[in-house]
């Protein structure tokens, strides 16, 4: 369901900010490799000398360095290779019972339970019981539009939209779980690509850190030997590492929690904290069969919690279709 590798977005013009993040990665790491690991390898020090550079010879702890340096490039490039040159994942078209879903709009969700959700949808104030969770959270689609809406349909694709499911105007196709769209990817955030456009921001993360880190010697000598134009350069680029840094990891919070709390970017702006309370009100409702508490958010947003460091996804339900439907009639007596 999730195995389309190729590019999702827009032509060339889309490209140039995924091409300019690989330049910028690029450049770093020439900068950081020939002015930073190199000179700490003794045979750059046997001929440039540890006092050129403002360095004593630690080999070994050189070699460490250099170690966990490129494995987390290598993962950072898989990662945001596979966040933008895959599908974020699309409305299932594959089986008759997806177009009876998603084409038609069969839904099979009696008139009862119909009105009894856009009830409590259009009702601001009203408790939600154990009873209220048990029926959302086995309906086939629980979001509606406007006030008193129907079923949510995107009129580009001309298909009915899963839950969580927008419509994107710049790759022009709806996108499961849609979180938002990335130019620096050239591709849409979704359920399928969420964990690498996660792990794009970690290990970058953890690159600009062990820069900042490993460079902060070199800027100390620099400054108090105004001599060394030769380690200009590194100047530029830590001040970069600098300024990237405490902005990664905020962002990394940021989607952090909002994965724990099983909500996307769109979801957490234009709902939850939307101005209209009948907006909130049908998020508030709605997010009843998203939310599984903190663990089982996360697992639905990254897969297993032990592969979480590891750039591989294979989510199988990001329609959100109940696992375990119930018959809906028998709950309406238990409402409040």
């Amino acid at each position: 369901m999730y195995n389309d590798s190729k590019p999702t977005c827009g032509g060339f013009m889309a490209w140039l900010q995924p091409m300019y993040v690989l330049i910028f990665t690029g450049t770093c790491y020439g900068i950081f490799m020939v002015f930073e690991l190199l000179p700490r390898v003794e045979s750059i020090h046997s001929f440039l000398g540890p006092g050129l550079w403002g360095y004593t010879l630690y080999e070994k702890e050189a070699l460490i360095v250099m170690v966990g340096f490129h494995l987390f490039l290598v993962l950072f490039l898989y990662s945001f290779r596979m966040a933008s040159m895959s599908s974020p994942g699309r409305i299932p078209m594959k089986t008759t019972d997806d177009l009876a879903k998603w084409r038609d709009g069969h839904f099979n969700i009696d008139l009862q339970t119909e009105d009894t959700i856009k009830k409590i949808m259009a009702t601001i104030g009203m408790k939600i019981g154990d009873s209220v969770k048990d029926i959302v959270r086995a309906m086939v689609v629980v979001e509606r539009k406007k006030k008193y809406g129907s079923h949510r349909f995107c009129g580009f694709c001309t298909l009915y939209k899963p839950d969580r499911t927008h419509h994107c105007r710049i790759c022009g196709k709806c996108t499961l779980r849609m979180d938002h769209h990335c130019p620096w990817l050239a591709n849409c955030v979704g359920y399928a690509n969420y964990k690498y456009f996660f792990l794009t921001i970690f290990y970058a993360f953890c690159l600009s850190s062990l820069m900042v880190v490993q460079m902060a010697p070199t800027i100390l000598h620099i400054m108090s030997n105004i001599q060394s134009n030769h380690l200009f350069p590194v100047i530029i680029v830590y001040c970069l590492a600098l300024l990237l840094t405490p902005l990664l990891l905020g962002f990394l919070v940021f989607h952090f929690y909002l994965a724990m709390n099983a909500m996307s970017t769109i979801e957490y702006r234009e709902k939850k904290n939307s101005e209209d309370p009948y907006v909130q009100r049908r998020f508030e409702v709605a997010h009843l069969k998203f939310d599984r508490g903190y663990l089982n958010n996360l697992r639905d947003a990254f897969g297993p919690l032990y592969l979480l460091p590891i750039p591989y996804f294979n989510g199988i339900n990001g329609t959100y279709l109940p696992i375990e439907p119930v018959a809906m009639s028998k709950k309406h007596k238990s409402l409040p």
